[in-house]
């Protein structure tokens, strides 16, 4: 059952710090379709994965992290998906509303021009999809996991390039934990509360579990400047009580809502995720 809205006051769940030895299986590239682990568990067993080291996670987080260029403006998105030469990139559409030129900008410093998908996503959610061509540099693509069965307290990570004083972009990685699951959907999909610092220009990197599986995309940093962004697809408004706890959080859309949105991605049932 997904956690309500009060659960929040009742969890000081302090952050997790993971210190088991990495895999070399998390950082190897994926080839073809993304791949979709094994359900992020809210109590693991001992039967379940080892987590990894915050390190690798960082490391991990960085390869399918890019930098999104709209015109002379940058902010954040996700590899997620590898066909052939063509890959795919997921971002929130805010950050790509206005723009005439789109380019893809990877760890290794190399710049693709992209290709924004038209949308045929009714909901409104705010995402966006860009393809760019590498016919001579493989990349690795993220790995994703469920993000609606989490619990608040669960540790998460996010990343993104903020918009600092400096003239090119700058990774920035953040520890934090889940303040909340919406059990109903914002307006633009978002559903999850963490507690991470989200800057501008990393709206559209990737938030992800002690595995390094990306969970949700970020999207809506805690405090905003202007308008009131808490109002729920049916056109309600949560309660006071609950609308100042929102505020206190930063927002992503779901893995599971965003996956469905990428035209090239492998279709999984919700109980595989």
């Amino acid at each position: 059952m997904v956690p309500t809205l009060s659960l929040y006051s009742l969890c000081t769940i302090a952050l997790w710090l993971p210190g088991i030895p990495p895999s070399a299986e998390l950082c190897a590239p994926v080839l073809g379709g993304p791949l979709l682990a094994a359900p992020a568990k809210t109590d693991p067993a001992k039967t379940d994965p080892d987590p990894v080291s915050v390190e690798r996670v960082r490391r991990y987080a960085r390869t399918i992290t890019v930098t999104v260029w709209v015109d002379d403006r940058w902010s954040s998105g996700i590899l997620v998906h590898r066909q052939g030469q063509t890959y795919t990139v997921i971002t929130n559409q805010h950050v790509v509303a206005f723009g005439k030129r789109y380019q893809v900008e990877l760890a290794d410093g190399q710049r693709y021009d992209a290709d924004l998908r038209s949308s045929t996503d009714k909901e409104q959610n705010d995402l966006a999809v860009l393809e760019f061509q590498s016919p001579d540099v493989s990349y690795a693509v993220a790995r994703f996991a469920s993000s609606l069965s989490l619990v608040p307290g669960v540790p998460v990570f996010a990343a993104g390039f903020p918009i600092a004083k400096t003239s090119q972009p700058q990774f920035h990685f953040t520890s934090g934990q889940v303040s909340l699951i919406s059990d109903r959907v914002l307006q633009g999909g978002y559903q999850i509360g963490y507690t991470n610092p989200i800057q501008k220009g990393m709206s559209g990197g990737p938030v992800l579990n002690r595995w390094g599986q990306v969970i949700a995309i970020n999207g809506m940093h805690a405090y905003p400047l202007w308008g009131d962004p808490y109002i729920f697809v049916d056109g309600s408004k949560p309660h006071p009580v609950d609308h100042q706890i929102m505020r206190q959080s930063s927002w992503a859309i779901p893995a599971e809502r965003f996956l469905q949105f990428i035209p090239t991605a492998r279709k999984v049932k919700q109980e595989q995720l």
